[in-house]
């Protein structure tokens, strides 16, 4: 039986592989063909027509994946974006989904001649590894993974020509140019490139399609860049082994500044306005002035370290260095001022406290005068003749001396202004009382020169007083111009 079916097969083959396009081989319980679609449905240039896994089985048969297609291929590659996710400025990096399709033609795998019923195959993945490919890949991306969601996101198609069309679907991160020079006013570059890893323009020859590179969406937008463009380019890059074919898509993105804007121009434009208040509340509130312009100092520095934190650390002067620097430079040149003023303010204060000194130690010398020249009228009024003096007053005066020689050893300048003469005990007892004239005098001189010497403090300390007014007024316009004149060369 089984001599009898091989020999049938043999003279039938022909008409048998046409029928098995329609018919199952198995056979029902009246020993016909079982048809794999309703009869009603068969049309007759089916009958004609080659199914898939037939088409397969002859390109497959003597088929090797490492012979190149005619000696030599040409490649076409397409890209769309499918979305850009994130732009890191810390690793300089950027990420994305796209799909990327290639094309090329493998002349062993036209089945045109079969006269086939479908003129593309959609293939399983799996047979993409019998196959030959470009091997090609993104030379420069830190990581390339294929989504697989639930299984490898890859389509293989194969039309009747021969021609065979490739599409991955990929997660991409690749490197990005940035000179964050005009940050945070600055573009970014991003650039992907993509060649055959094993065969150089010899053998492969890559292009770009007709589309080149596309967006499946028309706004890509991220949180701090937008999309400007994305340009593909084709280079010929010489290596050792010869020269390759480079497809390279460049992104160009434009920083959004808002962040920047509302989180560290606007704050220092306040903190910088808040200094300045410290000009117009006067020489007398150096404590409130000082705590105003070190928390001041103090914002911009936090300020300026929120903000550094999160950028790449780069040995170049980045725009919003030169402004929060240039910014903490006002506030610390405005507490300069305010020690000079709190320096005049200081010797200012120092003169009225030696005035007030000499105003009371001159009160003083002027009552002790007083009451001394009562006591040499009483004196004088009560001696007789031969130097009476009443019983009693001796003590009183030798507890005076006794008193005075005690401060004598303290304050000896004090003590010869408030003491306004000297009696002798050797004259005590002689009963001869001899007035210190003299002394009175001197006293007297030195009182005027006090004077002399108090009205001079007195416009020294008006001079000072006028000077660090002067500052503070001077400084309340000076600062504003130079701040307003530096906005104008910033921006």
């Amino acid at each position: 039986f089984n001599f009898l079916r091989k020999a049938f097969f043999r003279r039938n083959s022909l008409h048998l592989r046409r029928l098995s396009r329609l018919y199952d081989w198995e056979v029902d319980e009246y020993g016909s063909f079982k048809p794999i679609i309703p009869i009603t449905q068969n049309q007759r240039f089916l009958r004609q027509s080659a199914n898939d896994s037939y088409i397969l089985d002859k390109l497959l048969d003597n088929y090797n994946r490492h012979k190149i297609p005619g000696g030599k291929v040409e490649v076409m590659v397409e890209v769309w974006v499918q979305e850009i996710t994130t732009i890191s400025d810390i690793t300089s990096d950027f990420q994305l989904d796209i799909y990327i399709s290639e094309m090329w033609r493998d002349q062993a795998l036209d089945y045109s001649w079969m006269e086939p019923c479908k003129y593309n195959l959609s293939l399983n993945s799996i047979l993409l590894e019998k196959l030959w490919t470009p091997n090609s890949c993104f030379i420069n991306s830190k990581t390339a993974d294929i989504h697989r969601s639930p299984f490898p996101n890859i389509f293989l198609l194969i039309y009747a020509n021969g021609s065979v069309w490739t599409n991955y679907r990929l997660k991409l991160q690749g490197p990005c140019e940035m000179d964050l020079t005009r940050f945070p006013f600055d573009n970014v570059t991003c650039a992907l490139t993509f060649e055959s890893f094993n065969y150089n323009t010899d053998e492969v020859e890559m292009f770009w399609s007709s589309v080149g590179v596309a967006k499946m969406r028309d706004h890509i937008e991220l949180a701090d860049y937008l999309l400007i463009d994305i340009i593909p380019d084709r280079q010929t890059v010489p290596y050792p082994a010869g020269y390759w074919h480079e497809l390279t898509m460049r992104f160009h993105f434009k920083r959004r500044a808002g962040w920047y804007i509302l989180q560290a121009y606007l704050p220092t434009y306040l903190t910088i306005f808040i200094s300045w208040i410290s000009f117009v509340l006067g020489t007398q509130a150096i404590p409130a002035r000082t705590m105003l312009g070190v928390n001041s100092l103090l914002a911009m520095t936090f300020q300026f370290g929120n903000i550094i934190r999160n950028l790449p650390k780069v040995s170049y002067v980045k725009a919003i260095d030169i402004w929060l620097l240039s910014c903490m430079t006002f506030v610390f040149f405005s507490l300069l001022e305010l020690a000079w003023v709190g320096y005049l303010s200081r010797k200012e204060s120092d003169s009225r406290d030696a005035a007030k000194k000499r105003r009371i130690l001159l009160s003083s010398i002027e009552q002790q005068q007083q009451i001394n020249k009562n006591e040499l009228i009483q004196l004088f009024s009560k001696t007789n003749d031969y130097g009476y003096i009443p019983p009693g007053y001796y003590g009183i005066l030798n507890g005076k001396l006794n008193k005075e020689e005690e401060e004598e050893e303290k304050e000896q300048q004090q003590q010869q202004l408030l003491l306004p003469f000297f009696i002798k005990e050797n004259n005590l007892n002689n009963k001869k009382i001899i007035p210190p004239i003299n002394l009175i005098k001197k006293e007297k001189e030195e009182f005027n020169n006090l004077n002399k010497n108090n009205l001079i403090i007195n416009n020294n300390r008006s001079q000072r007083e006028q000077l660090a007014l002067k500052i503070d007024r001077y400084s309340a316009l000076l600062f504003p111009a130079l701040f307003a004149l530096f906005n104008v060369f910033y921006w």
